[in-house]
């Protein structure tokens, strides 16, 4: 940034300014030379970065622990009624769900371990979420992959066809 070192004023770029009562256009710091600037005063000053601040250590794995919690209660939250059902008809929950259930709140589990442990920020910013695809995702993808796959056998053998 622009600084006159007289008055230690720093000057914005692309706003009109005076010195010494001399007016100054909106641009003149833009097309002006070194040394125009050198003559009435001004010198560059690289500005000091703005610091970081983080909220404390023990606030940031807490809400690391919460977040995390949060988020596998809503993943979880879409097939509760499954073992509720079991549990009040006696329905078995399908194998697929209850795997990905469990995956589910193994990855909290860890997750919220590594929160726990974690000695520094570096720590916390490095901690990586691999929470699990729920079936009806899995078996949706896997829907569109058939689907693209039989057009594109479909166009090639077009193509062989022709």
């Amino acid at each position: 940034m622009w600084t006159h070192t007289e008055s230690n004023r720093v000057l914005p770029m692309d706003k009109p300014f005076s010195l010494n009562n001399v007016s100054y256009p909106a641009n003149w710091l833009r097309v002006s030379g070194p040394e125009d600037k050198a003559a009435i005063g001004l010198e560059w000053i690289v500005p000091e970065p703005t610091p970081v601040v983080r909220a404390p250590l023990e606030r940031e794995k807490a809400v690391g622990v919460a977040r995390t919690k949060d988020t596998a209660g809503q993943m979880l939250a879409q097939s509760d009624w499954m073992v509720i059902s079991s549990v009040e008809r006696d329905r078995a929950v399908a194998e697929d769900w209850a795997e990905y259930r469990a995956a589910v709140l193994a990855e909290a589990d860890r997750l919220e371990g590594e929160y726990n442990a974690a000695a520094t920020y570096t720590d916390i910013d490095l901690i990586k979420q691999n929470w699990p695809e729920n079936p009806n995702e899995v078996a949706a993808r896997e829907i569109e992959n058939a689907r693209l796959a039989a057009a594109k056998l479909k166009q090639e053998e077009k193509r062989d066809g022709e």
